[in-house]
This record gives structure tokens, C-alpha cells and sequence, in this order.
């Protein structure tokens, strides 16, 4: 009898034994619930993540990867210069260019050209001169009193090496060596041009001011002084990157 009861007392010890093991913690199950609350925290800290907007990357970081690029849009009615990305046009004896400065990082600058291939005297106002984007939004240059705040003092633009050639190729006539000739004005914001010379200058416009890839850059009414007639040449360029 003595030997029955302390088996059931055996039993009982070990049953409560099994069950103080079964309730201590293993150490593999702590380490998988360790590595679930990580997750967890992680996937947590993510969310506010997702819903936030990425931030652009910097315009001097594109610039210095990517290089911006202003070159010109074909356009069957102009002469398009591939070496310097000049665009021509020859409007009623008038022979107008347009040539990129992509040099310049501090805007964007263009050298305009216009050539008089008439037997009368021409004129325009380089004042009127603006740049218009793909949505209709109008640019007017940079004040010259404005100019210096923008580029450095003293501030003398460059031409492509390549341009005075390329521009000999395609008219034989025009010689853009040398500064133009200056003509006494009763007008000081005109500029006149006699026969078979041509008048140079340039344009500088805040950078990306103009939004859309697509830009027009426009002069507007150079003006025969013998009838009157006026011409407005649209040179068509594009912003592109690398």
C-alpha cells in the first residue's frame, strides 16, 4: 500500500514538474519574438515614410551630374548650326541668329545676330526682345542695371569658338569679326543697322525662369526704314539634361 502511494505521489511531482518546465521561456522563442518586435518597430517607423514627399534633388547636384543644355529645335524654316546650336532665319532680306551661351551658369544667355542684307537701313529695339515658354508665359531679359547682380563684375559673355566659322559656311558675307559699327541715335533704345553690316548683342534671362523644356526666344519687329515693314523672327530652343 505504502509502495502505491508513493508512486501517485511520484506521478503528481512530475506532472507539476513537466508543467513548471512547460512554462519557462525558451530561449529560441524569445529570440523570434525579439526579432518580430524589431520588425515591427521598423515597419512602424516606415509609414509616416511613405506619406511623405520625397525631397527634390538640388539644382547644383543635377547640374553637376546631369549638365543642363539649352540646343535648338529642328524647324524646317531654319538653319540649324550643330556645332554651336545656332538657329538661323532669313526673313524679307534679313538674316537673324540666335546662338545659346551655355558656358554661362549664372543665367540664361543668349547671343543674338542680326544681319542687314537689304540696300536700306534697318532698326529694332532690343528692349522688346522676350522669351516665351510652352504655356504662354512671357520672360523679359535682365535690366542692364541688373546685370551685375547676376553675373560678375566686368562681365564679358564668349562666344562658341566653332560660331564664326559656322556662320561663314552658311553666308560667305557676313563677317562677325570685330564689334559692329555704332551709328549715332536720336533714340537711345533703337538700334540701326546700315547695308551689308550687322548688329550683335545679348540676352540674359534669370535661370529656369522659364519652367517648361520648350522656349521661344523672340525678336520682334526689326523695321525696314524704307517702307516700314516689320519682321519678327521666333528662334525655337529646348532645355534638355546630359
Amino acid at each position: 500500500m505504502k509502495n502505491t502511494v508513493s508512486h501517485q505521489q511520484d506521478d503528481v511531482t512530475s506532472r507539476e514538474n513537466l508543467f513548471a518546465e512547460s512554462r519557462k521561456p525558451r530561449a529560441g522563442s524569445q529570440f523570434k519574438v525579439s526579432i518580430l518586435k524589431i520588425l515591427a518597430v521598423l515597419c512602424l517607423s516606415l509609414i509616416p515614410l511613405s506619406c511623405t514627399k520625397i525631397p527634390e534633388v538640388p539644382d547644383f547636384v543635377k547640374d553637376t551630374f546631369q549638365p543642363e543644355m539649352i540646343v535648338p529645335v529642328f524647324d524646317p524654316d531654319a538653319h540649324i548650326m550643330p556645332q554651336t546650336g545656332t538657329v538661323g532665319y532669313v526673313k524679307n532680306g534679313v538674316k537673324a541668329m540666335a546662338v545659346p551661351l551655355n558656358d554661362v551658369k549664372a543665367v540664361d544667355a543668349f547671343g543674338i545676330f542680326i544681319y542687314n542684307g537689304t540696300d536700306h537701313w534697318i532698326s529694332f529695339k532690343k528692349k522688346d526682345c522676350q522669351m516665351l515658354d510652352g504655356t504662354g508665359n512671357v520672360t523679359k531679359p535682365i535690366d542692364k542695371s541688373q546685370e551685375s547682380f547676376y553675373l560678375k563684375k566686368n562681365f564679358r559673355p564668349k562666344l562658341p569658338p566653332e560660331f564664326g566659322a559656322e556662320v561663314f559656311r552658311w553666308d560667305k558675307a557676313i563677317r562677325i569679326q570685330g564689334d559692329p559699327a555704332i551709328l549715332p541715335r536720336e533714340d537711345i533704345e533703337k538700334t540701326t543697322v546700315m547695308p551689308g553690316q550687322h548688329a550683335r548683342f545679348f540676352l540674359y534671362f534669370r535661370k529656369r525662369s522659364i519652367k517648361y523644356s520648350s522656349l521661344r526666344i523672340i525678336v520682334p519687329r526689326v523695321t525696314s526704314d524704307f517702307n516700314e515693314q516689320q519682321t519678327t523672327f521666333v528662334f525655337k530652343f529646348k532645355v534638355q539634361r546630359g
